[in-house]
Formats: C-alpha cells, sequence, structure tokens
C-alpha cells in the first residue's frame, strides 16, 4: 500500500511538475523574446495575421550559402537538392519558433477552412488547408504595449473570430504593409528618406464633435502626411442608383470622408490622402471610375483621391 501511495504521489508530483512548466507569466514570456520574435510579433500585429508560406520565406528563410559551403562550387542539379534541404531546414526552425511562441500564450494557428466545415459531411471538399498564424488576445496585448498603441486602435479591443475571419481580405492589406516596409522603404531612396512612418491597421477618424466618423482600412502616417488607405478588390460598386440612398458604394464611401473630414480642425488629419489601393484590377477602367467619383465628390480638388494598384503607385503620385 506504501509503495502505491508512493507511486500515486510521485504521479502527482510529476503532473504538478508539467502543468507548472506549462504556465508562464506575461513577464517570463517577454523576457525570453529575441529580436526575431519581436519583428514576428509586430508584423502579426500590423499584418492581422500571415500564412505559413510567407512566414518562413520572410522570417526564417537564409541564402543555401550560409549554410552549406559547397554550394557556390556544384551542379545546378545538386544546388536545387540543396536550395530544397535549405526550404526544409527553414520550415522545421520555422514550426519550432512558432511553438515556443504558442506555448507561451502569444500567437494561435488555423487551418480550416470555415466554408467547408459548413456543409454536409457529403458535400465537404478538403476541410483544412493553408496554415494561418495569428496573435491570442494576450499576444495582442503584449504588442500594443510594445509599440505603443493609442486606446482607441488597440486590436485587442475587437472581438473578431480569426478562424473564421476573412483571412484573404486581411492579408491582401498585410500584403501592402509588406511591401511598404520590407520593399519600398528599402530598395527606393526617394522613399527610403522617409525614416519617420507609423502603419495602423485599425483607426476611425472622428469629426471634431465626434459626431461623425469614418474607418480606413488602414491608416499611413509619413512624416506629417497621413494617408487613408482603402483596399479595393473591385467587388463594391463605384456608384448606385440615386434613389437607393442606403446602399454602399466607393462614392458614398468618399462623401462619408468629405463629411468627415471637413468637421475636424486638425490640420493634419483634414488635409490626409485617401488612397485606394486596387491590387487585383486587372483593366484601367475601375481605375478612372473611381477617379471621376472623387471629382465629383470633392469637384475643386480640396481633398486628393489617389488610386493605385499597389503602395509605391500612391506614394509617387504625391505632388
Amino acid at each position: 500500500m506504501k509503495e502505491l501511495e508512493g507511486g500515486v504521489r510521485g504521479t502527482h508530483t510529476a503532473i504538478e511538475d508539467v502543468s507548472k512548466r506549462k504556465i508562464r507569466s506575461t513577464g517570463d514570456v517577454i523576457a525570453g523574446l529575441g529580436s526575431r520574435d519581436w519583428r514576428i510579433l509586430i508584423d502579426l500585429y500590423l499584418c492581422r495575421l500571415m500564412p505559413q508560406t510567407v512566414a518562413v520565406d520572410m522570417f526564417f528563410l537564409d541564402s543555401p550559402e550560409q549554410h552549406y559551403t559547397e554550394y557556390n562550387s556544384v551542379d545546378m542539379n545538386m544546388r536545387a537538392k540543396l536550395n530544397d534541404k535549405n526550404q526544409q531546414r527553414a520550415l522545421i526552425k520555422a514550426r519550432r519558433n512558432f511553438q515556443i511562441l504558442r506555448n507561451g500564450g502569444l500567437i494561435e494557428s488555423t487551418n480550416m477552412i470555415p466554408d467547408e466545415t459548413d456543409k454536409p459531411v457529403h458535400r465537404r471538399g478538403r476541410i483544412k488547408g493553408e496554415t494561418w498564424y495569428y496573435l491570442t488576445a494576450r499576444g495582442l496585448r503584449v504588442v500594443e504595449i510594445r509599440i505603443g498603441v493609442l486606446e482607441e486602435s488597440k486590436l485587442s479591443k475587437l472581438e473578431l473570430d480569426m478562424e473564421r475571419a476573412k483571412k484573404e481580405h486581411f492579408w491582401e492589406l498585410g500584403k501592402v504593409y509588406l511591401d511598404l516596409r520590407y520593399n519600398w522603404m528599402v530598395k527606393f531612396p526617394e522613399i527610403n528618406q522617409f525614416r519617420d512612418w507609423d502603419w495602423h491597421p485599425a483607426f476611425s477618424v472622428y469629426s471634431d464633435n465626434e459626431t461623425m466618423s469614418v474607418r480606413p482600412d488602414a491608416v499611413l502616417r509619413i512624416g506629417e502626411q497621413v494617408f487613408y488607405v482603402e483596399l479595393d478588390r473591385s467587388t463594391e460598386p463605384v456608384q448606385r442608383s440615386p434613389f437607393h440612398t442606403d446602399q454602399v458604394s466607393i462614392e458614398k464611401k468618399l462623401e462619408r470622408y468629405r463629411d468627415v473630414l471637413k468637421l475636424s480642425s486638425n490640420t493634419i488629419q483634414r488635409n490626409g490622402i485617401i488612397a485606394f489601393i486596387l491590387p487585383e484590377a486587372v483593366y484601367k477602367t475601375r481605375i478612372e471610375n473611381i477617379k471621376m467619383a472623387a471629382s465629383l465628390v470633392f469637384p475643386n480638388n480640396e481633398q486628393l483621391v489617389l488610386v493605385g494598384k499597389n503602395i509605391k503607385d500612391i506614394i509617387m503620385s504625391v505632388p
């Protein structure tokens, strides 16, 4: 009996030790974060979510020469094998790192396809797909403290089910941010001069008396210039019939901006540029139609509206 009690007591002790190892305080988690961990967390915050394939290539994929000294001296077939080996090495390293962040309660992942799980079993196709990473409520709060997010702009205040969120829409906006940070802000000297800039994925713009507001997809600030970023996926009509005043359209969104900004005494806010980005625009027709709608809402060009296929088109068009 004593042996049994000792065995049971030992088992309980082991279980308690395991549970203690799993429960880590926020301070312990933050203390263990390196520079790459912070880069991952901050980019996840500003993008809202990120697919695993992009995260691996962006944060963990080094050039093969760093790991295989023979890379430059072998033939093309061997290089292809080393590239595949390097890609697999990066994937393993990424999964290990993300597991550490997950154990710390900072990130979560999903690979479910909600639209398929809603179907009857016999009608379902593939219910699992790309793995997406996103911050937990704890992770959101940690990043907000780190980068000093204003109270009214905190993503942690939004109750959003990321399992069922429209990942593609968030990711299209995330790609705009990543393109800005890791491409145009680095490679082009005419943009690289703007070191002081911010990207806010959730920021409502209010009139002075706060009776009216408009919520861009994101707000970009470069120096003293503010851009109200609107991501257009060509799913919303540019104009509606004048007899249906309650229906949304690009023109009505522009009218909302006009009504809010003209009641603002904040010069930087009032002089902000409304930037429509159309990453999926195939023809110039939609781009020209949005410009036409802008000229109707702002006939004297009192509020500058820029339209482009990417963030570079917008910034390079600023007069």
